[in-house]
């Protein structure tokens, strides 16, 4: 149960680290410094990441990656419409 714990406790602290980031490229428009093949090689990790979390019934890590995901993705749609 505390190993279940920590997990969903660091998988939310993971995830929570994209928003800040996400939130003030949205207000800025400003992507320059967001490097685009970080964006794709992240973005496809944190997705498949998901399908593994899917895939091994982990909520923490299934939720973290889902969602981490969605916020690198819109990351790298706005880097490819501010560019």
């Amino acid at each position: 149960m505390l190993a279940y714990l920590l997990g969903l406790f660091g998988s939310i602290l993971i995830t929570i680290a994209y928003l800040p980031q996400t939130i003030k490229t949205i207000k800025t428009k400003h992507t320059k410094d967001l490097s685009f093949y970080w964006l794709i090689i992240l973005t496809i990790g944190l997705w498949m990441y998901a399908v593994y979390g899917f895939s091994i019934m982990s909520i923490p890590v299934l939720l973290s990656s889902a969602v981490s995901g969605i916020l690198v993705t819109i990351l790298l749609i706005l880097k490819i419409i501010y560019k």
